[in-house]
């Protein structure tokens, strides 16, 4: 009476492990989300995944997040004075206003000011991190 109540059952994997198109990497991104296996290799998110998404949703918030970026603590309370006054350095508030007038016209120019902000400082983290004494020409004398 048993038999038959699932027309096709799922298969299990053999004892040895998953399917070697697992462990082989054949499998597209695609693939993984849609029959599984995302445990299996590595699956990785940019580092700025949560401002994109936050910027994506309203952008103003998207700037602010962005410029404070690690001065946030961890622990209550999570907002503190040096975050207020990161904020509202005359550069960093000049862009959060920029960036709510921005929004308020159709939310497109907002969205693409503040992205391309994010963009702008992920360059300037990665030139000042390969390049710490700052990027420099020389002019040389023809003796």
């Amino acid at each position: 009476m048993g038999e038959g109540l699932i027309p096709n059952p799922p298969k299990m994997y053999p004892p040895e492990g998953p399917p070697t198109k697992l462990s082989a990497d054949d499998w597209t991104l695609f693939d993984k989300v849609t029959y599984g296996g995302l445990g299996y290799g590595a699956f990785v998110l940019p580092s700025n995944f949560f401002i994109i998404i936050v910027t994506c949703i309203f952008p103003p918030l998207g700037q602010i997040i962005n410029i404070l970026g690690n001065s946030i603590i961890s622990t209550p309370p999570f907002f503190t004075l040096e975050c207020l006054k990161l904020m509202l350095l005359p550069k960093n508030f000049t862009k959060i206003i920029n960036s709510v007038l921005l929004t308020s016209l159709f939310y497109i120019p907002g969205l693409v000011y503040v992205l391309g902000n994010i963009v702008d400082d992920d360059n300037y983290a990665i030139a000042s991190t390969l390049y710490p004494s700052g990027l420099t020409t020389t002019k040389q004398s023809n003796k």
